[in-house]
């Protein structure tokens, strides 16, 4: 029914295109314009102005068949962004439940826990202080627990750094950690920015700059990476180098949830991520229109 709905105006179109090509042909058979013109041009013979009318039924075939090909590669663009914005769709769902089962499980089994140990500490408190005491070391383990598991969510869901610490020195915090975490050289040459980044140019650098590393460590076999950050005074440049083993050619760039998610979060800010063949390793580069962040 949706695709029904879709291509109803185009068929729509059709039609009066034809009614119109219907009435221009009756009106010139009415007044000849053919044989009209072809007096008029015979005056101009000089020009070859009377090639003209062949000469634009070619170019209209041209333009048709042109707009055939745009149109046919707009549907498969069109097909393509469906499927990457459910592939997409289907990741965020897929956090959200690993979310929910983590806060469930382990929040909901912590909290029980701590609310049995206070009840054991106020039946033990005076009979047995050393088991309420036992009791009460287990609740602040259970507490260091809970702790731990909001800070590694809050993480996922917002790069703490970014508010305590500012775009530029996130940026070579997470180069750094990464690099201590997966004992790889990375090597960082970041601009201190004349004005801050608005935040989401500053949140969508960061997670591009943590999904390549990340990518880098999974899949690329690199022993040195290079993370560069340049302002213009136009666009901020983001650079990720390694020496690794290259984008496989069977992905171009595009596959993967990761890389999806990379492209839109830039296109989102119209800017422009591609792929370069490093010799050996990959290069990827991003650039993002610049917009000074309100006083």
């Amino acid at each position: 029914m949706t695709h029904q709905k879709a291509t109803s105006p185009a068929w729509r179109d059709l039609v009066r295109v034809f009614v119109v090509v219907a009435l221009f042909w009756m009106l010139a058979m009415q007044w000849e314009l053919s044989e009209k013109m072809a007096h008029w041009l015979q005056h101009y013979e000089r020009f070859q102005l009377d090639e003209m009318p062949l000469t634009l039924l070619i170019l209209s075939i041209g333009l048709a068949w042109v707009a055939f090909q745009r149109t046919h590669e707009t549907s498969k663009l069109l097909n393509v962004n469906r499927h990457l914005t459910q592939q997409l769709l289907t990741a965020q769902e897929d956090e959200r439940r690993v979310l929910a089962q983590e806060l469930h499980d382990e929040v909901g089994q912590a909290c029980t826990a701590l609310r049995i140990e206070a009840a054991y500490i106020a039946k033990t408190i005076h009979s047995d202080p050393k088991a309420a005491l036992a009791a009460a070391q287990r609740m602040d383990q259970s507490s260091l627990r809970m702790h731990s598991l909001a800070r590694n969510m809050l993480k996922r869901l917002r790069p703490p750094n970014l508010d305590s610490l500012g775009f530029e020195a996130s940026l070579n915090e997470l180069c750094h950690s990464w690099q201590q975490h997966c004992r790889i050289p990375c090597h960082t040459l970041i601009d201190t920015l004349p004005h801050p980044l608005p935040d989401a140019q500053g949140t969508a650098l960061y997670r591009v700059t943590q999904e390549a590393l990340t990518n880098i460590a999974k899949h690329a076999q690199a022993t040195r990476v290079w993370v560069s950050l340049n302002a213009q005074s136009d666009a901020v440049t983001l650079s990720i180098t390694d020496n690794g083993q290259g984008l496989h050619p069977q992905h171009n760039g595009a596959q993967g949830l990761g890389l999806v998610g990379m492209r839109e979060r830039i296109a989102s800010l119209n800017g422009h991520l591609h792929f370069e063949d490093a010799q050996p390793g990959l290069r990827i580069h991003v650039q993002i229109p610049r917009h000074e962040a309100p006083a």
